[in-house]
């Protein structure tokens, strides 16, 4: 049954005969992506990498994305990093594990990060899809936070339940985790805390989309609910954020909403000086409040929360050293010393580095710092009035970058996060998020979907 993945493959191959690159983005690869976990996956003897069902749709798409759209690529500073991420993780893997293994890696990357970024970054400003795009993820994630409720209630993740069925022998390291007498929903993301940030990237999505008026009015199913189509999307995403319990993804999302609500203030500049001088003056009794709270004297009790806390505390004691003696390329995905009992290094630039290298950390920093300023420059050119997607970005990138302190970077998140740095990207060098609105570019857009047909066939 694991072969159903390539039935993916063969479904982008006939939408994109028939749609351009961006359509197929929209309509096939984004709800596989966000719905079909990214755990499950095929293997053929002979062929590199295991493919998961994003990976099928992406092989396509990225090619023929590529064949349409390279002659209007202007490469910059964040394509840059981002290509030198994947190629340093599979030159990493090859200095640790061999060529097999930095093969396999190499496929991974090209499909999970390289493809991802590239296609959003060139189909979805061209095409002006920006409100399309922001839909698609934030009403997937309003689904998933409605399927949650039945995790959260019963303790059981209905995506692992199908998946044992299509894909025996899979997907046996997800275990629901429980705080306060609830299970945290994890939904298809495998982890909690993965899931807090996905639904954290959906909320900001769904709160631009709010504010600029781009939901209908109702939902024409329910045209007597009280509120309106939009406010029920946010408030229910942010509920499936409540239901996983995941702390890390809480503080990045309440540290984005300081950046993005200063950047709809009429005074932003002094809306911004005073939002950074907050939360700098909060970081410092934070800071101490934490080592207190970890400062635990022999023979006293800890909570699980305490637990949890002196656990990251010690991880990065234990393998900090470890992470600075193969600094530069790293120990490989599965090579570096393993400290017994701490098997899950729950800070992903920690982990990072353990694999492919202190380097690698520091390219994943600096595009994240680097786009930041480059979509704060942006939304600080636009008029005040406008309701900018800039700084809807700039929180999504903060609250992304805050909560890797406290798990990794894993499952079908790594594509969704490079998707969003290319969509960003795009924005940034495009025309804005109103895209091609025009009657004539909207025509030039359809005569090009027709112009990939010969590309696949």
């Amino acid at each position: 049954m694991q072969y159903v993945i390539y039935l993916g493959l063969v479904a982008s191959l006939v939408a994109l005969s028939k749609m351009s690159p961006g359509k197929v983005l929209l309509v096939l690869y984004l709800p596989i992506l966000l719905l079909v976990p990214d755990t499950f996956h095929t293997s053929i003897p002979g062929i590199p990498g295991h493919p998961s069902a994003n990976v099928a749709v992406m092989i396509p798409l990225f090619i023929v994305t590529m064949v349409a759209y390279s002659r209007y690529w202007r490469v910059s500073v964040a394509d840059a990093l981002v290509i030198s991420i994947g190629c340093l993780m599979a030159y990493s893997e090859y200095t640790n594990a061999g060529s097999t293994e930095a093969i396999n890696m190499l496929y991974g990357v090209l499909f999970q990060i390289i493809g991802p970024y590239l296609v959003a970054r060139l189909a979805i400003d061209r095409e002006g899809l920006h409100v399309d795009v922001a839909k698609k993820v934030a009403f997937i994630l309003f689904i998933l936070a409605l399927v949650g409720t039945f995790e959260f209630k019963f303790g059981v993740n209905p995506f692992l339940v199908y998946g044992e069925r299509l894909f025996p022998g899979q997907g046996l390291g997800w275990v629901t985790t429980f705080r306060y007498g609830f299970a945290r929903v994890a939904g298809p993301y495998a982890h909690c805390i993965l899931a807090g940030m996905m639904m954290a990237m959906a909320y900001r999505l769904s709160r631009w989309l709010e504010w600029g008026g781009h939901w209908e009015a109702k939902f024409k199913s329910f045209p007597n609910l009280p509120w309106s189509k939009g406010r029920i999307i946010s408030m229910g995403i942010l509920a499936g954020s409540v239901m996983t319990f995941a702390r890390g993804p809480w503080l990045g999302g309440l540290v984005a909403a300081v950046f993005v609500n200063a950047g709809r203030h009429v005074k932003r500049k002094q809306a911004f000086i005073i939002g950074s001088i907050t939360l700098i003056l909060l970081a410092i009794p934070g800071y101490i409040a934490f080592q207190t709270y970890t400062d635990l004297k022999p023979g006293m009790e800890m909570t699980m929360s305490q637990e949890t806390a002196m656990y990251r505390k010690t991880l990065f004691e234990k393998y900090y050293n470890i992470a600075l003696d193969h600094a530069w390329l790293g120990w490989g995905r599965n090579g570096w010393p393993k400290v017994p009992g701490m098997s899950s290094v729950d800070n992903y630039y920690l982990l990072l580095s353990l694999m492919h290298g202190v380097s690698t950390m520091l390219l994943l920093v600096t595009v994240m710092l680097w786009m930041s300023l480059r979509l704060f420059k942006k939304g600080m050119s636009e008029p005040v009035e406008v309701n900018s997607l800039a700084f809807t970005f700039l929180g999504i990138i903060i609250a992304f970058f805050v909560s890797l302190v406290t798990v990794y970077l894993g499952e079908g998140v790594v594509p969704a996060f490079f998707l969003l740095l290319g969509w960003a990207e795009g924005y940034v060098q495009g025309k804005g998020y109103l895209g091609i609105g025009t009657h004539q570019n909207k025509t030039q857009a359809k005569r090009s979907a027709y112009s990939f047909r010969h590309v696949i066939r």
